[in-house]
Formats: C-alpha cells, sequence, structure tokens
C-alpha cells in the first residue's frame, strides 16, 4: 500500500506513513498525534508538501509514524479549491477552472488515487516556433511581438535570431501590467478654461481693447465677453458660474487659467472658496497647459481676421462679427 492513495472524507488532514514521498520535511514545533480508527496514536514527525502528478499537489501533508497507509483529506482538498465529484464507479478531483485533475477508481470499497489515468498530452522534444519569441519577448522587457520580430528582420540586436510571430499570442503579464486606467469622463459645465486677449491694437466701437474667453471642457461651447479693462473679466466669469449653476443639474468642479493677474488674485480666491471651486492653474510661461482655450483663443481672431478680410470692413466691427 505504499504507492496507494485513498481518498477518505473522515480523515482531517492529508496523512502518510511513507517518508519517500517527501522530497524535503519541515520538523514541527509542537507535539501533534495522530488518533487512528482503532483508538491507536501516531505521532506528526513533520509536514510539507507531496507532488502526486503534474497537477496534483497536496499541501500540508502530514508524515505520520506507525501509519500504513496514504490518505488524501476531502475536506483539506475542498479547503484548498478543489472540486471533488462522487459518481457511482468513480470520483474526480477538478480545480478552480473545472479541469480534470485526477480520477478515483473503485478498490476494496474504498476510492484510491489513479495516477495513470491522466495522460499529459503529447509533445516533441523539438523547440516550437513561438519558443525563442517568447524567450526573446521576456528577455527585452516584454516588448511587443510586431516590434521583436520587426528588429530581428532588420538585424538591429546582436543575436538575435530570425523570429516568426505566430497568431492570436497573448502575453497576460503583458495584458496586467500595461492596463491603462479609463480616464474620468466630465459632463457639460463641470470644468471650464478661460484666458484674456488683448490690448488690441485698435480699440472696438464700444471702447473694449480686451476679450475674455471661456470654454467648457466637455461640450467645447464657448462664450466670449468684451472688456475695456482686465480686471473686468472677474465679474464676468461671476456671473457665467452663477448662471451655470442655476441652469445646470450638476455642480461646478474647477476652472482653468494661467497665472494672469486678472485670475490670480483675491477676488478669485475668495469665490472658489465660497462655491467650493478648484481653481487650476498653468505652469508660468507655459501655454499649451491651458491648450483648450488657447486653441479656442487663435480660432477665434483666425475667424475675425478672415471675415474682415473677405468684406473689407475695418477693424472696429471685430466685436459683431464675433
Amino acid at each position: 500500500m505504499e504507492d496507494v492513495w485513498i481518498m477518505d472524507s473522515g480523515c482531517s488532514r492529508h496523512m502518510t506513513g511513507h517518508r519517500k514521498w517527501f522530497s524535503s520535511l519541515n520538523p514541527v514545533s509542537t507535539k501533534e498525534c495522530i488518533t487512528f480508527g482503532d483508538n491507536g496514536q501516531g505521532k506528526v514527525l513533520g509536514v510539507d508538501s507531496v507532488s502526486l502528478s503534474a497537477k496534483l499537489s497536496l499541501r500540508e501533508v502530514a508524515f505520520v509514524q506507525n501509519l500504513g497507509f496514504n490518505l488524501v483529506s476531502v475536506s483539506q482538498l475542498l479547503d484548498e479549491g478543489f472540486e471533488i465529484h462522487f459518481k457511482k464507479g468513480v470520483c474526480c478531483v477538478l480545480d478552480a477552472e473545472e479541469t480534470l485533475v485526477c480520477s478515483l477508481l473503485p478498490f476494496c470499497q474504498v476510492f484510491r488515487v489513479d495516477l495513470t489515468s491522466v495522460s499529459s498530452p503529447a509533445r516533441c522534444l523539438v523547440a516550437s516556433p513561438s519558443a525563442d519569441i517568447w524567450k526573446w519577448h521576456r528577455r527585452l522587457g516584454h516588448l511587443s511581438f510586431d516590434l521583436l520580430v520587426r528588429l530581428s528582420s532588420m538585424g538591429l540586436i546582436q543575436g538575435l535570431p530570425k523570429l516568426r510571430v505566430e497568431k492570436d499570442l497573448v502575453c497576460h503579464p503583458c495584458r496586467h501590467g500595461k492596463m491603462v486606467a479609463a480616464s474620468h469622463i466630465l459632463v457639460s459645465g463641470e470644468l471650464l478654461h478661460m484666458d484674456t486677449v488683448g490690448p488690441a491694437q485698435v480699440a472696438l466701437v464700444s471702447g473694449k481693447w480686451y476679450v475674455l474667453v471661456v470654454v467648457d471642457d466637455f461640450s467645447q461651447f464657448s462664450w466670449v465677453f468684451f472688456m475695456e479693462f482686465k480686471d473686468e473679466a472677474f465679474d464676468f466669469v461671476w456671473d457665467l458660474v452663477l448662471r451655470l449653476r442655476n441652469e445646470s443639474h450638476k455642480a461646478m468642479r474647477a476652472i482653468c487659467s494661467d497665472n494672469g493677474g486678472e485670475f490670480r488674485n483675491s477676488r478669485f480666491e475668495n469665490f472658489c472658496r465660497d462655491l467650493g471651486l478648484e481653481h487650476q492653474f498653468s505652469s508660468p510661461y507655459t501655454p499649451p497647459q491651458n491648450g483648450v482655450v488657447e486653441r479656442k483663443n487663435r480660432t477665434l481672431v483666425e475667424m475675425a481676421r478672415t471675415m474682415l478680410d473677405d468684406e473689407s470692413q475695418w477693424t472696429g466691427l471685430i466685436a459683431l462679427l464675433v
């Protein structure tokens, strides 16, 4: 019975009395004894894992003194995530993916583990074409397969053989390690970009020299206000924000601007604090960070310049055109 493992539903843990099943053995720190069916006892001499097959490895197997059998505990297998199905004439052990691990056949009114029933698929000892590409894929820090094949065909890496990619190769560590988090989707009126343009070379008909442009981040809807002085920007923004908060059911979250004095002042600071708004500033001398409204400024200026050139009108009409 040294080579036979028996499935036992009354056994509290995996255990064996034969030392040969262990490649190594960890001694136990406490004096633990196993009580047999005849009320006899056996001392636990050590605990370690036992590999019965390529798919079935028993953990925490006790090496018990004076035990003449090899016992597989049903309860311990269930705790390790296996499924056990009993049917007439056969017992099957499945893993978490419902793949057959091993089958047990009746033997003297008990089920013994049949390690020969799980046959491994036939394998050729010659390396498959994909073996090299997987090896170099890992060596080069999980480089993409397509780029790896291009590098091998161009001979840019010394020692890299000619590689050929197979269809539908999937690297699961690449899926996990290169995963990109989904971006936060803003709603209309949640974030406003704003900037001022001016002073203009020629004043408008109404005597305005500056233009305030406000752009909604979600819809790209724009508001354009004309000002005589740059410090009038706060009044327009204050009126626009309050109006949007009343018209929209969504709460405004932030406004974004550059570090100009018309935006970075105590009035804007107190206004944002009272309404719970975040005032985001771009870095000094870095217009691309406020690129949404900067691009809108260019669009408006080019639109007005083109329309004036087309109609041959004087520059005082720019406010009407915009």
